[in-house]
């Protein structure tokens, strides 16, 4: 048994860039029996995505939004890496360790495959809008990973706790309590409505019943409709829920800059 296994034909190395929902599935499906699975990417999770909405606003915690991608039956190995550089020739790519923020330069190595599969998904574009890389993950939020989620109920809360301040000028309160939503999407009008929700019941009804009447919430759209690609029964059902949600909703309109208070 031992020399048949020794001259047995080798698997085929198959190396998966990214863990969503392309990355995550064939890793799932390909037979470990033909197939040395090995997995690399930033996130050590699937991520259902659809959820983001929900987990940014507290109704669903992040564990419930994501599967661990160790929990895939007969996968070889699993590295949280990107990808750096690509050696077409010699088959190998070079990755950098990223589980942490505070080694940018960390550690290097080298992976070699014999089928290489890039589902690396892609980033929000700013469409080059002057101020919004600046200002990420202060005033801007993405909303793409938990990281996001996370850092948007983070700064509203903020928001709210400095606006409760005594002796803020009403201004400043009126402007903090502006919350602002960018693209009309389907990802983005699900966000508007669950955000609105969030803020006229577990914001204003008993947080911060006080700061209910100044809080204002805008949802911005440069193309004529709402969510482009849908029926435009959908699109009209969804400007309705908008509506009775107060929600002000500017088709046609365009983010030109971001720009701090006085520019």
């Amino acid at each position: 048994m031992s020399q048949l296994a020794a001259h047995a034909t080798p698997k085929t190395r198959v190396m998966i860039l990214g863990s969503g929902w392309a990355g995550n599935r064939l890793a799932r499906t390909l037979s470990k029996e033909l197939y040395d699975v090995t997995l690399v990417s930033p996130a050590n999770h699937f991520l259902v995505t659809p959820l983001l909405p929900q987990c940014a606003v507290g109704t669903l915690e992040a564990r419930n939004v994501q599967e661990n991608v160790r929990t895939i039956d007969g996968l070889h190995k699993y590295y949280q890496a990107k990808a750096r550089t690509l050696d077409l020739q010699s088959q190998v790519v070079e990755c950098e360790e990223c589980i942490t923020n505070e080694r940018p330069n960390g550690h290097r190595f080298r992976v070699g495959f014999d089928v290489l599969v890039v589902a690396t998904g892609c980033k929000t574009d700013t469409f080059g809008t002057p101020g919004v890389v600046e200002a990420e993950g202060r005033e801007v939020h993405f909303l793409k990973h938990i990281a996001h989620a996370q850092g948007i109920r983070n700064r509203m809360l903020e928001c709210f706790e400095r606006a409760a301040m005594p002796g803020v000028d009403p201004a400043e309160r009126d402007r903090l309590l502006s919350f602002v939503v960018v693209g009309g999407g389907p990802t983005s009008c699900e966000f508007t409505a669950e955000l609105h929700d969030f803020l006229a019941t577990d914001v204003s009804k008993w947080a911060y019943p006080d700061l209910a009447q100044h809080v204002r919430l805008t949802l911005v759209e440069a193309g004529p409709r709402l969510m482009p690609a849908f029926d435009a029964a959908l699109v009209e059902h969804m400007m309705l829920q908008l509506a009775t949600r107060d929600v002000d909703v500017r088709i046609g309109t365009r983010v030109k800059a971001l720009k701090a208070d006085g520019d």
